[in-house]
């Protein structure tokens, strides 16, 4: 869905295997790290030219349950403040 954002947005973590056959594991817990390139970014970017990523960890918000909506009507422009 549009509303809970892209999923570059809610990726977490990522294991990919090199073309080598390295394991490059980055399942962190941090949210924000910024000692150098955000490789879960690039393999994501990268659709499989860099490595082909074996396991990932997705922030997956809370649907509410429950929605509200308000109708507020005025006669003029004037009276909405």
């Amino acid at each position: 869905m549009i509303r809970y954002g892209t999923l570059r947005s809610n990726l977490v973590g990522i294991e990919a295997v090199l073309a080598d056959g390295t394991i490059l594991n980055d399942m962190s817990t941090i949210r924000k790290d910024n000692s150098g390139y955000d490789l879960k970014q690039l393999f994501v970017g990268s659709e499989g030219t860099l490595g082909i990523i074996t396991e990932a960890a997705i922030k997956c918000p809370i649907i509410p349950h429950q929605r509200f909506l308000a109708a507020v009507t005025v006669n003029d422009f004037s009276k909405c403040v």
